[in-house]
C-alpha cells in the first residue's frame, strides 16, 4: 500500500536521482536530517515498492541498441495473459502496455539495427495469439522522463 510523499521523501529521492552514489552519512548531512531518519525513510520507500531499485540507468545507444520502436498489437480476444507472457520471453521487448483505441498491446522495442529489428518482430509474429501488428521507428528520443524527474520537478 502506497503512502503520499512529503517533502522529505522526494528530497531524499531528488538527492539520490543528482548523486546515486552518496553515502548515507552525507545524503543525511546535505538534507539536514539523521542518519536513521534517512534510513528509515529509505526502508519505508522501499518496503512499499515506491523506490523499486538501484541499478545503473543504460543508454541503449551505448550497448549497440540503435534502434527504438514502438509496436501496437492487435491480439485474440481472451489471449491478454498468454500474449503479454510470450511477448515478456522477448529480450529486447521493454515494456508492454495494455491500451485503448486501436490495438490491444502497445510494445517499446530496442534492437541492434534494422534488420535485427526485423528478426524481433518476426519472433512477435510467431506468436500465435498476435492477429496483427503494426510498427513505428523511433528517430531520435527528445524527452525520456523518469518517474523520479516527475516527482522532483526536472
Amino acid at each position: 500500500m502506497s503512502q503520499p510523499l512529503d517533502q522529505l521523501d522526494v528530497h531524499i529521492i531528488a538527492e539520490l536521482r543528482r548523486h546515486p552514489r552518496t553515502s548515507m552519512a552525507d545524503l543525511a548531512r546535505s538534507l539536514g536530517v539523521a542518519r536513521g531518519t534517512v534510513y528509515a525513510r529509505l526502508d519505508r520507500l522501499e518496503n512499499t515498492g515506491t523506490i523499486s531499485g538501484y541499478g545503473p540507468d543504460i543508454a541503449p545507444s551505448g550497448v549497440g541498441l540503435d534502434v527504438l520502436a514502438f509496436c501496437t498489437l492487435e491480439i485474440a480476444q481472451g489471449s491478454h495473459d498468454k500474449t503479454a507472457a510470450s511477448l515478456a520471453a522477448i529480450a529486447q521487448i521493454l515494456a508492454i502496455h495494455t491500451v485503448t483505441g486501436t490495438g490491444d498491446l502497445h510494445c517499446r522495442v530496442v534492437a541492434r539495427s534494422n534488420d535485427h529489428l526485423h528478426e524481433v518482430l518476426q519472433l512477435i509474429a510467431a506468436i500465435p495469439t498476435v492477429l496483427r501488428s503494426q510498427t513505428q521507428l523511433a528517430l531520435s528520443t527528445v524527452l525520456d522522463r523518469s518517474i523520479a524527474d516527475v516527482l522532483i520537478g526536472a
